[in-house]
């Protein structure tokens, strides 16, 4: 009845039955509407001419596109209280994660609490002799932000002291990762803060999921670790190469770069590796070949230059020090071996270059699946000037929940030339991981 009576009026009372009909939502423009027959059928019995025609169509289209949008509106307000704006994942050690809705933002969490005691046994009983309780807690957190392909990392270690020096000291809260990452569609990745300066296979890998609880003396003579920097990497062929080039202040962690002409030198360096059987991660104990008895090879090598350096990594302060690093590690089965060469050259003013040299060989075995562990290791430092080092460990350790939990046990025998003193080391310890 009130489609009659709105046929028959006159042109003010059309327009206001067409307000108040309720909106068709089907295709207005296909002439399929109940507003659109409407008009028609006013066109073509002279009730309205083709201007009023198009304006009540505009009329029509206009009331349709607003009530769309209230919908849309409505829609959304549901879909967002169906789905908070903050979601929670979790249950597992590492995993705790919060995210937005849509997936831009993301605030990962994690956490790791270590516990050790430490004998060490000089042969020179003056004052080297040493029992010492030590603990450490880290805290990690990285995520996206804003966007899938920007991520970041912030790690933060308050330890107490392990190191034998007199008087006793308490260190410092102290930044270890802290980087913005972008990724490109290319697989190439732009990193800009403080991170691992891309050299030393053992120095790279997290020393969480290292199968002995400290890295080889060599490891650590010869690679920096933390820097601030910047560096460009990426991967191809599905991880089967790997590719890194950065740039870093070359004075250590946290730390700026010198000034001053002289000493503002900065640490570049390169690292290439191939993985010839497929992409896999640092990782110590054989966890990734273990369960399918596989094999995983990695290749490296790595060149880095220190610019007038402070003395960190390098042969001596105040001078150019190039290093070279040759990396390689497989997993197979339950079966690990890692080894890694260093070579490393001091340009000094004046004077003959100062090369030394260094290498780790080690091997570990899970003779009993995801539980027990094995490991040996020999590392030895051939110093130009100073006294040469040696290193060899023998470890064992029961994972309860792999990395996630884990007793560590291991025995050091430490042989130096020169005046510096042989001596023994036995280490107990237990790592966490929430």
């Amino acid at each position: 009845m009130r489609i009659s009576r709105c046929l028959g009026a006159a042109l003010p009372t059309v327009l206001a039955c067409l307000l108040l009909m309720p909106a068709v939502r089907a295709q207005a423009d296909d002439g399929s509407s109940l507003d659109v027959a409407i008009l028609d059928i006013l066109k073509a019995r002279g009730i309205i001419d083709d201007a009023q025609y198009a304006e009540l169509m505009e009329l029509a289209r206009s009331r349709v596109d607003r009530e769309r949008s209230e919908i849309d509106l409505i829609q959304g307000r549901l879909e967002r209280l169906r789905a908070p704006d903050l979601q929670t994942e979790g249950g597992t050690p590492g995993k705790l994660r919060w995210k937005s809705s849509d997936g831009k933002w993301s605030f990962n969490l994690k956490g790791r609490v270590i516990g050790r005691v430490e004998d060490f046994n000089s042969d020179d009983d003056a004052g080297q002799d040493d029992t010492n309780f030590s603990a450490d807690f880290r805290l990690n957190f990285e995520g996206n932000a804003g966007a899938e392909n920007v991520t970041y990392k912030v790690e933060l270690d308050a330890p107490t002291n392990k190191n034998r020096v007199d008087p006793a000291t308490e260190p410092a809260f102290n930044l270890r990762d802290a980087y913005i990452n972008w990724a490109f569609e290319s697989g190439a990745n732009a990193e800009l803060g403080q991170f691992k300066f891309p050299f030393g296979r053992e120095m790279l890998t997290s020393s969480a999921q290292t199968d002995l609880m400290e890295r080889s003396i060599a490891s650590v003579q010869f690679s920096p670790e933390y820097e601030p920097g910047a560096m460009l990497w990426g991967t191809a062929q599905n991880g089967v190469w790997e590719f890194y080039a950065a740039m870093a202040n070359g004075e250590g962690r946290s730390k700026n770069n010198t000034p001053g002409s002289d000493l503002n030198g900065l640490r570049d360096g390169v690292r290439v590796v191939w993985n010839p059987l497929g992409a896999f991660k640092l990782d110590g104990p054989a966890f990734q070949t273990m369960d399918e008895e596989t094999t995983r090879i990695g290749i490296g090598a790595a060149y880095m230059v220190n610019h007038d350096s402070s003395g960190l990594a390098t042969a001596t302060a105040g001078q150019d020090t190039e290093t070279l690093g040759l990396e390689f590690q497989a997993f197979t089965g339950p079966v690990s071996f890692l080894a890694e060469n260093y070579s490393r050259t001091g340009d000094v003013s004046g004077g003959p270059n100062i090369d030394d040299d260094g290498y780790t060989l080690q091997a570990g075995w899970l003779f009993v699946p995801n539980v027990w562990e094995v490991v040996a290791r020999l590392s030895a430092i051939d110093f130009d000037v100073a006294d040469d080092q040696q290193e060899t460990v023998l470890g064992l350790n029961y994972y309860v929940d792999r990395h996630n939990g884990k007793w560590m046990v291991d025995f050091s025998k430490l042989n130096n030339q020169g005046t510096t003193p042989d001596a023994n080391r036995i280490r107990l310890q237990y790592q966490l991981i929430f």
